[in-house]
């Protein structure tokens, strides 16, 4: 069963270090909106190798927006308010 449509792929990196975070926006005609699936870059150790690969930490954020513009300002919410650390000073 086809959940959604890949519409577009957002990535965020931390300014503090190099995590990356990948947001997937799926367009469902169904539901007759977007939902975003949540992806943690890492790096998995085999053999002394390290190998980039991408976990996913989050299988569905459903969004309230039905225009795909507002989807991604959603993600980048999203993103700053689960993910960005915050730097006291």
């Amino acid at each position: 069963m086809l959940l959604g449509i890949l519409k577009e792929t957002l990535i965020f990196q931390h300014q503090d270090d190099s995590r990356f975070y990948r947001y997937e926006i799926f367009k469902n005609e169904h539901w007759g909106g977007y939902f975003s699936i949540v992806y943690f870059s890492d790096n998995s150790t085999n053999q002394n190798k390290k190998t980039p690969s991408w976990e996913m930490i989050i299988p569905f954020v459903m969004l309230k927006s039905n225009y795909l513009p507002n989807a991604r300002v959603e993600c980048e919410l999203h993103f700053n308010e689960m993910h960005k650390t915050v730097i006291l000073q």
